[in-house]
């Protein structure tokens, strides 16, 4: 009791110590918060034109953030240290008492996740701050490119303005011109000694020439001499005149050009001073991003698949069950299970034909109306058995296998991991890699899976071929480091053995139909369009299968019910395969044998019967390939039915054909048989 109470008081401590740094992480991420704030506010001054100062600014507070980002890590580090020296002490010291250790184990990983991901909500937020600072940097270079826009337009208008000016005074200086020539022609004087020496030289004018009336011809030509003299000097003074106001107009479009040149010269320092400020930006900018590329080095081009690889909950490995499994148990229970926990209900017929299907194939379908629970089944199948689940949406312009796994963007240097991409790296780490995993692609024929899934498909046929094989998706030309651990020569993912993906599919105008070669790969289930509601058992949860146990049940089952396997087979062979061959063209090969060798046995070990399995396949593997042949008269399907009605209760006397009668009668029908 005393070395109880002793660790209890040891434990109090330790708390109380977690309790301080965890209020002392608060306040640093406080601080963050305050100087993020901070940056925001220089970052605003520097817009309202202080572009130097807030440069400044930002230098000191990223140097500060980042000397306290170094003392943060190694704090964090050296805490790091320190717990799990604590650890080591304790696991050494309470060796004695496991149980008690492991609890305390428990409470330091749950300090530890703590700590990753308060480190994790640091970094978020340093990148925050980060990409807030690209970003201001951004609308600063916009406002300053808008700027000098501005200022170009306002250059131009001035030009526009001076250049009426100019015209303005050119007219002026040509009307101030002729103004000069009429003051020299009249010797300056003012308009009025004008107008009276006008009217006395008019008075003059008629006196002389009363008197040149009554003088001598001599003096009349003496007259007309001086006229056409005062003429002449009168065209002189009007030609030295004009070329005095051109030179006038010449000196002050020389007074205007200085101007105009004096403010260009102005515009242009303005013009120059605002590109040696976005030459800095700039640059700063480029170092900013040489320093960004810099990193991204030193970072994985896969950071969800990284994260995954140091997430201590997916790389933990749970236990699972040991020993063989009970098909026929496990239906039961899985049904039952999913009408008690989830409203759900499906037939023991078609739970049968879905466990089955896992030992057929890696690829299902699963048909039927909207709304009758195709998505909810591999769902509610594996959250029932402990197994793992991914749900990924497909689009109708997925056109190829880069929408459904992702693509390389070589200038970001990262990968662009999709949520199926994703679900197929999770499913291989420690947390999933012994149980089942279901990949569920809802609505698959919204868009051609030929195209978008023929990686896929490729790769589950070659695994079918060899089960050695260990096929893998190329997701990038070349290799990159850092790779995610998972990553075949750090560019494929394998295909594990422990996926299955399941396909849901709607029938209408917004749907494509799937290819034959995806119909003869995949297990195919047509879901009833009205579900039968049943009361379930309150049965106690099941306990996590494992994939191993699930393959092994498989293998026996093939074992033990190989016979009926090879009696099902042989019906088809003897019974149907001539009259299908020879009338519709309808054959199959060593696949189908294959997947009925592994069918059959599975749906007869749940207590299922070999007709039950004969019913299925024959009517979604052989009887599906008639749909579109339209040139097969209804007659002939008639007497295929007959056919089919008559041999099979020989073979198969204790369940009736009814989805293949079912599947007949549809294609009479469409033919508008009736």
């Amino acid at each position: 009791m005393r070395e109880l109470e002793a660790e209890k008081t040891a434990l109090s401590t330790r708390a109380a110590e977690l309790d301080r740094r965890e209020s002392a992480l608060d306040e640093r991420e406080l601080s963050l918060t305050e100087r993020s704030e901070r940056v925001l506010e220089l970052e605003e001054d520097a817009k309202r034109g202080f572009a130097g100062y807030r440069h400044e600014q930002l230098e000191r507070l990223r140097g500060e953030l980042d000397e306290r980002r170094a003392l943060f890590d190694a704090e964090l580090h050296a805490r790091e240290e320190r717990l799990v020296r604590a650890l080591a002490e304790r696991e050494s010291a309470l060796a004695r008492r496991e149980e008690e250790a492991r609890d305390r184990e428990a409470e330091l990983e749950a300090v530890r996740l703590e700590q990753q991901r308060t480190e994790r909500r640091l970094a978020a937020r340093e990148e925050y701050l980060e990409q807030e600072a690209a970003d201001r940097a951004d609308d600063l270079r916009a406002e300053l490119e808008a700027e000098l826009e501005r200022e170009r337009h306002n250059a131009s208008s001035w030009r526009l303005r001076w250049e009426a000016v100019n015209r303005l005074a050119e007219e002026r200086d040509r009307a101030l011109a002729e103004r000069d020539v009429a003051i020299a022609v009249f010797g300056g004087r003012s308009e009025h000694e004008i107008a009276e020496e006008l009217t006395r030289l008019r008075a003059e004018n008629a006196e002389l020439r009363r008197d040149a009336a009554a003088r001598p011809v001599a003096d009349q030509d003496r007259v007309a001499e001086l006229e056409s003299r005062f003429h002449d000097l009168t065209v002189e003074r009007e030609g030295l005149a004009q070329r005095n106001a051109e030179l006038r107009r010449q000196v002050a479009a020389a007074k205007i050009s200085t101007v105009e040149r004096e403010n260009s010269r102005m515009v242009n320092q303005a013009l120059e001073r605002l590109n040696e400020t976005l030459r800095a930006e700039i640059h700063q900018q480029t170092v900013t991003l040489e320093q960004l590329q810099a990193e991204s080095q030193r970072t994985s081009p896969f950071p969800s698949c990284f994260s995954m690889d140091a997430d201590p909950t997916l790389n933990h490995r749970p236990p699972l069950s040991v020993g063989p499994v009970d098909l026929a148990d496990l239906v039961t229970r899985v049904r039952h299970r999913m009408a008690a926990d989830l409203g759900l209900f499906y037939s023991e017929q078609d739970m049968r034909c879905f466990v089955a299907g896992l030992a057929t194939s890696r690829l299902h379908l699963l048909q039927g109306i909207s709304g009758i629970g195709k998505t909810r089944l591999p769902e509610a199948f594996a959250r029932v058995t402990g197994a793992g689940s991914e749900t990924v949406a497909v689009a109708a312009e997925w056109r190829s296998p880069q929408d459904l796994v992702g693509y390389y963007n070589p200038f970001e240097r990262k990968f662009y991991e999709t949520d199926f991409m994703q679900a197929l790296y999770r499913a291989q780490l420690p947390l999933f890699a012994d149980k089942p995993f279901f990949i569920v692609l809802d609505e698959m024929n919204l868009s051609h899976p030929e195209q978008y899934f023929s990686d896929l498909l490729s790769a589950l046929e070659r695994k079918e071929g060899d089960s050695s094989e260990r096929p893998a998706i190329r997701l990038l030309t070349a290799r990159v480091d850092p790779a995610p651990a998972l990553l075949r020569d750090g560019r494929s993912l394998e295909l594990p053995d422990n996926v299955w993906f399941v396909g849901t599919a709607n029938n209408d105008e917004t749907t494509v139909r799937f290819a034959d070669k995806t119909y003869d790969r995949a297990h195919i289930l047509e879901l009833p369009s009205r579900p039968t509601p049943f009361q379930g058992d309150d049965a106690a949860p099941l306990t996590p299968v494992s994939m191993r146990n699930l393959q092994e049940s498989f293998q026996r089952a093939a074992q033990k019910h190989r016979d009926a396997a090879r009696r099902t087979l042989d019906f088809f062979d003897a019974e149907l395969g001539d009259r299908l061959r020879d009338d519709f063209g309808v054959s199959w090969g060593s696949r189908f044998h294959r997947q009925a060798e592994r069918f059959v046995p599975v749906v007869v070990e749940a207590r299922g019967t070999p007709g039950e399995a004969a019913d299925h396949l024959l009517a979604t593997k052989i009887l599906r390939k008639l749909s579109g042949q339209v040139g097969v008269p209804a007659g002939e399907l008639r007497a295929l039915a007959d056919l089919v009605e008559a041999r099979w209760s020989a073979t198969f006397p204790d369940t009736p054909p009814e989805r293949s009668l079912r599947a007949i009668r549809a294609e009479i029908r469409a033919r508008g048989a009736g």
